[in-house]
Protein backbone atom coordinates (compact mmCIF):
# COMPACT_ATOMS: atom_id res chain seq x y z
CA UNK A 1 0.00 0.00 0.00
CA UNK A 2 1.00 3.64 -0.39
CA UNK A 3 1.01 4.17 3.38
CA UNK A 4 3.44 1.27 3.86
CA UNK A 5 5.74 2.57 1.09
CA UNK A 6 5.77 6.05 2.64
CA UNK A 7 6.57 4.52 5.99
CA UNK A 8 9.44 2.47 4.52
CA UNK A 9 10.90 5.45 2.65
CA UNK A 10 10.63 7.62 5.76
CA UNK A 11 12.37 4.95 7.81
CA UNK A 12 15.11 4.60 5.19
CA UNK A 13 15.68 8.38 5.02
CA UNK A 14 15.70 8.66 8.81
CA UNK A 15 18.27 5.87 9.00
CA UNK A 16 20.43 7.61 6.41
CA UNK A 17 20.10 10.89 8.30
CA UNK A 18 21.10 9.17 11.54
CA UNK A 19 24.20 7.69 9.89
CA UNK A 20 25.21 11.09 8.49
CA UNK A 21 24.69 12.66 11.92
CA UNK A 22 26.73 9.89 13.54
CA UNK A 23 29.64 10.44 11.13
CA UNK A 24 29.44 14.22 11.55
CA UNK A 25 29.34 13.83 15.34
CA UNK A 26 32.41 11.61 15.28
CA UNK A 27 34.25 14.11 13.08
CA UNK A 28 33.26 16.98 15.39
CA UNK A 29 34.44 15.03 18.43
CA UNK A 30 37.74 14.31 16.70
CA UNK A 31 38.23 18.00 15.87
CA UNK A 32 37.33 18.97 19.43
CA UNK A 33 39.91 16.48 20.69
CA UNK A 34 42.56 18.07 18.47
CA UNK A 35 41.94 21.49 19.99
CA UNK A 36 41.99 20.05 23.51
CA UNK A 37 45.33 18.37 22.75
CA UNK A 38 46.79 21.77 21.90
CA UNK A 39 46.33 22.75 25.54
CA UNK A 40 45.41 26.29 26.60
CA UNK A 41 45.95 27.71 23.08
CA UNK A 42 43.47 25.22 21.59
CA UNK A 43 41.00 25.78 24.40
CA UNK A 44 41.25 29.52 23.77
CA UNK A 45 40.08 28.97 20.17
CA UNK A 46 37.13 26.89 21.41
CA UNK A 47 36.27 29.53 24.02
CA UNK A 48 36.47 32.22 21.33
CA UNK A 49 33.95 30.29 19.20
CA UNK A 50 31.73 29.82 22.26
CA UNK A 51 31.87 33.55 22.89
CA UNK A 52 30.75 34.28 19.34
CA UNK A 53 27.87 31.82 19.66
CA UNK A 54 26.83 33.19 23.06
CA UNK A 55 26.91 36.74 21.67
CA UNK A 56 24.77 35.76 18.70
CA UNK A 57 22.22 33.96 20.87
CA UNK A 58 22.00 36.92 23.27
CA UNK A 59 21.63 39.33 20.36
CA UNK A 60 18.88 37.27 18.72
CA UNK A 61 17.07 37.08 22.06
CA UNK A 62 17.20 40.86 22.40
CA UNK A 63 15.60 41.28 18.96
CA UNK A 64 12.43 39.79 20.41
CA UNK A 65 11.20 43.08 21.92
CA UNK A 66 7.93 41.52 23.04
CA UNK A 67 9.93 39.33 25.40
CA UNK A 68 10.88 42.50 27.32
CA UNK A 69 7.24 42.94 28.26
CA UNK A 70 6.07 39.37 28.64
CA UNK A 71 9.24 37.84 30.07
CA UNK A 72 11.51 40.56 31.41
CA UNK A 73 13.83 38.07 33.13
CA UNK A 74 14.46 36.30 29.82
CA UNK A 75 15.13 39.64 28.15
CA UNK A 76 17.64 40.68 30.84
CA UNK A 77 19.28 37.24 30.60
CA UNK A 78 19.74 37.75 26.86
CA UNK A 79 21.40 41.11 27.58
CA UNK A 80 23.76 39.35 30.00
CA UNK A 81 24.50 36.60 27.48
CA UNK A 82 25.26 39.20 24.82
CA UNK A 83 27.57 41.08 27.20
CA UNK A 84 29.34 37.97 28.49
CA UNK A 85 29.71 36.66 24.95
CA UNK A 86 31.35 39.90 23.82
CA UNK A 87 33.65 39.80 26.86
CA UNK A 88 34.56 36.20 26.01
CA UNK A 89 35.37 36.62 22.35
CA UNK A 90 37.27 39.87 22.92
CA UNK A 91 39.20 38.28 25.78
CA UNK A 92 40.07 35.18 23.76
CA UNK A 93 40.82 37.00 20.50
CA UNK A 94 44.36 36.52 19.21
CA UNK A 95 45.48 40.08 18.52
CA UNK A 96 48.44 38.99 16.37
CA UNK A 97 46.22 36.92 14.07
CA UNK A 98 43.67 39.74 14.01
CA UNK A 99 46.34 42.24 12.86
CA UNK A 100 47.07 40.13 9.78
CA UNK A 101 43.46 40.19 8.56
CA UNK A 102 42.68 42.92 6.06
CA UNK A 103 39.30 44.12 7.30
CA UNK A 104 39.33 42.93 10.90
CA UNK A 105 42.95 44.06 11.34
CA UNK A 106 41.68 47.58 11.96
CA UNK A 107 40.00 46.33 15.13
CA UNK A 108 43.21 44.91 16.62
CA UNK A 109 44.27 48.09 18.50
CA UNK A 110 40.79 48.33 20.03
CA UNK A 111 40.79 44.63 21.00
CA UNK A 112 44.28 44.97 22.47
CA UNK A 113 43.21 48.00 24.56
CA UNK A 114 40.15 46.09 25.73
CA UNK A 115 42.27 43.09 26.74
CA UNK A 116 44.66 45.34 28.69
CA UNK A 117 41.70 46.98 30.41
CA UNK A 118 40.31 43.57 31.40
CA UNK A 119 43.73 42.48 32.61
CA UNK A 120 43.92 45.60 34.80
CA UNK A 121 40.36 45.62 36.12
CA UNK A 122 39.42 41.92 36.16
CA UNK A 123 42.77 40.24 36.64
CA UNK A 124 41.14 36.92 37.56
CA UNK A 125 40.12 36.53 33.90
CA UNK A 126 43.77 36.48 32.83
CA UNK A 127 44.28 33.02 34.33
CA UNK A 128 42.74 29.70 33.33
CA UNK A 129 41.08 29.22 36.72
CA UNK A 130 39.36 32.61 36.59
CA UNK A 131 38.20 32.06 33.04
CA UNK A 132 37.04 28.58 33.97
CA UNK A 133 34.79 29.90 36.73
CA UNK A 134 33.57 32.66 34.40
CA UNK A 135 32.60 30.14 31.71
CA UNK A 136 30.95 27.84 34.24
CA UNK A 137 28.92 30.84 35.45
CA UNK A 138 27.82 31.70 31.90
CA UNK A 139 27.00 28.06 31.20
CA UNK A 140 24.86 27.64 34.31
CA UNK A 141 22.93 30.80 33.43
CA UNK A 142 22.20 29.53 29.94
CA UNK A 143 21.39 25.85 30.55
CA UNK A 144 18.67 26.66 33.07
CA UNK A 145 16.53 28.48 30.51
CA UNK A 146 15.32 25.70 28.26
CA UNK A 147 16.09 22.17 27.20
CA UNK A 148 17.66 21.44 23.81
CA UNK A 149 17.38 24.97 22.48
CA UNK A 150 20.22 27.19 21.25
CA UNK A 151 20.61 28.81 24.66
CA UNK A 152 20.92 25.39 26.29
CA UNK A 153 23.51 24.24 23.75
CA UNK A 154 25.56 27.43 24.21
CA UNK A 155 25.30 26.90 27.95
CA UNK A 156 26.59 23.34 27.67
CA UNK A 157 29.45 24.56 25.51
CA UNK A 158 30.38 27.25 28.05
CA UNK A 159 30.15 24.71 30.88
CA UNK A 160 32.44 22.33 28.98
CA UNK A 161 34.94 25.12 28.29
CA UNK A 162 34.79 26.16 31.95
CA UNK A 163 35.48 22.64 33.16
CA UNK A 164 38.35 22.25 30.67
CA UNK A 165 39.90 25.56 31.78
CA UNK A 166 39.53 24.56 35.44
CA UNK A 167 41.11 21.16 34.85
CA UNK A 168 44.03 22.73 33.04
CA UNK A 169 44.43 25.33 35.79
CA UNK A 170 45.00 22.46 38.23
CA UNK A 171 47.59 20.88 35.93
CA UNK A 172 45.27 18.22 34.52
CA UNK A 173 45.42 17.94 30.75
CA UNK A 174 42.07 16.47 29.66
CA UNK A 175 43.62 15.22 26.40
CA UNK A 176 45.81 12.80 28.34
CA UNK A 177 42.77 11.37 30.11
CA UNK A 178 40.74 11.14 26.91
CA UNK A 179 43.46 9.30 24.99
CA UNK A 180 44.03 6.55 27.60
CA UNK A 181 40.50 5.08 27.48
CA UNK A 182 40.43 5.35 23.69
CA UNK A 183 43.76 3.55 23.39
CA UNK A 184 42.59 0.83 25.80
CA UNK A 185 39.35 0.42 23.88
CA UNK A 186 41.22 0.09 20.59
CA UNK A 187 43.38 -2.75 21.95
CA UNK A 188 40.68 -4.55 23.89
CA UNK A 189 40.41 -8.23 23.02
CA UNK A 190 37.43 -9.12 20.83
CA UNK A 191 34.70 -11.64 21.78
Amino acid sequence: TVRQQIKEVAYQKASEGFEVAKVAGAMAAEELGKYIQEGPAGISVLCFLGGLATTLIGFLGLLNFGNGLTSPFQYVLNAYLLTFGVVTFLLEADVESLRQMKVLGRLSPWVERYQLEVFNRANFLTELRGRGFFYVFIGTLAVTQCFLCLTFIAGLWNLLMGVLCLLMSFGINPANHLQAPLAQGAHAPGP
